[in-house]
């Protein structure tokens, strides 16, 4: 029996860690973003609850670009909708990529808005648009949205 209360306690303090309310992933068959492949997300929210937004990417090492422009559009329960347009390095001043690396693949959690409060329970739907100049963005193999509780 004592045995088992290590690994129970284990679980539940690391369970209880974890803030993150929402994650879901786009997974592109080519690993490339279609400036026309919209990624549309629906969070479930509650009302007054505080919300911190991330965009997870997924990319090759052979990313042609330092950067990823995107617009992130916010549709809330209550019919308020929030657009803006970001610009987000993925390397830093002597070229490294940022994410954390494995191999050929780099993943990178993208802030995009803290703490966002809700008026409404409901359904809060985001959507992510591919913002490059190209029509397709070579190099990009996932896209996604992970939510968390604010601190």
């Amino acid at each position: 029996m004592k045995k088992l209360i290590i690994p129970i306690i284990t679980i539940i303090v690391f369970t209880g860690c974890n803030n993150t309310v929402f994650k879901e992933y786009n997974k592109f068959d080519n690993p490339s973003w279609n400036r026309l492949n919209y990624l549309n997300f629906e969070v479930p929210v509650q009302k007054n609850e505080g919300l911190d937004f991330y965009l997870a990417l997924r990319h090759h090492t052979n990313f042609p670009y330092n950067y990823i422009n995107v617009n992130v559009t916010f549709y809330t329960p209550d019919g308020e909708m929030r657009s803006l347009d970001y610009y987000f390095r993925l390397k830093n001043i002597i070229s490294k990529w940022k994410g954390e690396c494995m191999g050929e693949l780099c993943d990178i959690e993208l802030p995009i808005r803290k703490d966002m409060i809700f008026n409404k329970s409901g359904i809060c739907r985001v959507r992510v648009e591919n913002k490059m100049n190209k029509a397709e963005t070579p190099g990009i193999i996932e896209v996604g949205l992970i939510v968390k509780n604010a601190k």
